[in-house]
């Protein structure tokens, strides 16, 4: 198909009455606290978070009730210029606005998305200039057009499902291979059939702290920088610095802040900042393991908090239980073993589902 450079562009005004799309604020609005608990945890809670499709929780149906907005439009943060496809009904807060149009289908959606995102992003920003109703109404988009100058929605639906089957592939690609690595599925005790036992960390590993990197000196780089964050394998940043801190195939433990006591492992290359520990097993650089074992030291997490950080001695004498051979030594081929069939599990559930996909258009 025609390349994306060698279309024709015209700049429009993206909203409002002539127009492909129209903007209005949510039909919902519902404040956090206000949400009504219930076991059924099915309709998306849409904020404007920039992760997760902007969905923070799954709340109750009875949610409904407030009002919500349908499924197969667009959410804009007010803000954070955020901006998602939402493929199903939701409820919201009063800080999402909702992007609507005849001729808005999920490839549209997503064609116009990263438009949508890099115009906000250049004209909004946070406090005092975000992505207001009035403002969203002025906003203009440049967009791909036929010969004859209309808006060429063919080509964005066409351009969508060109790129979705070549990722598709590529995912397929990569499963396949992860699959091959792993080898065959052995079959183990499960984790109730295993005996375990209380270990301190540093039975098993050594701890070291971190080096800060602080905003004004980070250069802009590709070497992972983790830090105090509870999302992201860990990772606050990509940088191009360099200290003592870096480490291959270590854990980093979060020290303080809001997501102290969790634990990620980093089989690549990775700086560290001083509010994470990072660990280094004494007896084993496996993958699997450390996998198993970040698992085990993050369970912990619930007995630190923001007035009871975890620092290196309190990490260094943490106890956590690990599943052990029959000398009471830690059962480290076991635990690569648990790890390897879970993820072949996985990885094949996940290749059926792409498998299912093929027809996709």
């Amino acid at each position: 198909m025609e390349n994306l450079n060698n279309k024709k562009w015209i700049k429009i005004k993206a909203f409002g009455l002539g127009n492909p799309l129209q903007i209005a604020t949510t039909s919902s609005s519902i404040d956090s606290i206000r949400l009504i608990n219930g076991a059924d945890k099915e309709i998306p809670y849409v904020t404007r978070t920039d992760t997760n499709n902007g969905i923070a929780q799954y709340v109750s149906s009875k949610n409904l009730n407030f009002g919500y907005d349908s499924a197969e439009c667009i959410t804009v943060g007010l803000d954070t210029q955020t901006a998602f496809w939402q493929p199903h009904d939701f409820v919201t807060g009063q800080n999402i606005q909702v992007v609507t149009g005849k001729v808005l289908s999920e490839e549209i959606a997503q064609f116009i998305i990263p438009l949508l995102r890099s115009q906000m992003q250049a004209k909004f920003n946070w406090g005092g200039n975000g992505a207001t109703l009035g403002r969203m109404k002025a906003l203009e988009l440049m967009i791909p057009t036929t010969d004859s100058g209309e808006p060429d929605y063919n080509y964005m639906t066409a351009y969508v499902q060109t790129q979705r089957k070549a990722l598709l592939e590529k995912y397929k690609a990569y499963v396949k291979q992860r699959i091959a690595e792993l080898g065959n599925f052995v079959n183990t005790l499960s984790l109730n059939e295993k005996a375990w036992q209380s270990f301190q960390v540093k039975d098993i590993a050594d701890v070291y702290s971190g080096h800060d990197i602080y905003a004004q000196e980070r250069m802009e780089g590709s070497t992972p920088l983790v830090t105090a964050v509870g999302s992201n394998n860990g990772i606050g940043y990509f940088v191009g610095n360099e200290n003592d801190s870096r480490d291959t195939g270590a854990i980093s433990v979060v020290r303080n802040g809001a997501s102290v006591g969790k634990a990620f492992y980093h089989k690549y290359s990775a700086l560290y900042g001083n509010d994470c520990r990072r660990i280094k097993l004494k007896n084993t650089d496996s993958e699997f393991v450390n996998l198993f074992i970040s698992q085990m030291i993050g369970m912990q997490s619930r007995a630190f908090s923001y007035s009871r950080k975890l620092g290196t001695e309190r990490l260094l004498n943490l106890r956590i239980m690990l599943p052990v051979d029959e000398e009471g030594t830690p059962d480290y081929p076991y635990m690569e073993q648990y790890v390897k069939n879970m993820m072949l599990r996985k990885y094949k559930q996940y290749l059926a589902y792409l498998d299912s996909k093929k027809n996709i258009k």
